[in-house]
């Protein structure tokens, strides 16, 4: 009896270790490629989903500058699509594919100016290719910003060193400003 009731009271010990979800260190980014040589990190703080779209998905709007791919609506929700590394000044990788990978962020908290709205804003980032999720710890972030070219420092809030290549961590309150700028 005394071999079941330890075996039961290691039991009762182990379960509950079972279900704790452990303590991930660090904030989560999103590591999108920007060029063929360059890849970014996106703060997933803001990201409302992934997406995989159909290039007849997204409506052109003529009049718009060349960076606003159009509009689409996901979830019920019309929102403005973006190529992004156009927006940065980067060559563009996006030109007219058949699908395209795209990050769509929730901006509303992003904005300098507050909306009267009472559902979250949108906005949808294309990029060539999304790479997937990736933990930074505080202590890994680099604040100098001296190894990117100029036109891309405003949009840049750090970055992180991940093996041999430096990954710039987007200031999305920038690009949001930039492209609001853009379409208005």
């Amino acid at each position: 009896m005394s071999t079941a009731t330890s075996s039961i009271s290691r039991l009762e010990k182990l379960l509950p270790q079972l279900f704790e979800t452990p303590k991930l260190q660090g904030e989560t980014y999103l590591r999108c490629q920007l060029t063929s040589q360059m890849s970014g990190l996106v703060s997933m703080e803001f990201v409302q989903e992934s997406l995989l779209v159909p290039g007849e998905n997204i409506t052109f709007i003529p009049n718009m500058p060349s960076l606003v791919m159009g509009l689409m609506t996901s979830r019920d929700r019309v929102f403005f699509v973006i190529d992004l590394p156009h927006l940065l000044g980067l060559a563009s990788p996006c030109p007219l594919l058949q699908t395209y990978q795209m990050i769509v962020l929730r901006i509303s908290s992003l904005m300098s100016q507050p909306t009267n709205l009472d559902k979250e804003m949108l906005l949808g980032l294309v990029v060539p290719r999304i790479h997937g999720v990736m933990r930074v710890m505080s202590q890994e972030k680099e604040t100098d910003q001296e190894d990117f070219s100029s036109h891309l420092i405003p949009y840049i809030q750090g970055q992180v060193r991940d093996a041999d290549k430096l990954l710039p961590i987007l200031n999305l309150a920038a690009i949001v400003e930039q492209t609001l700028t853009q379409v208005n």
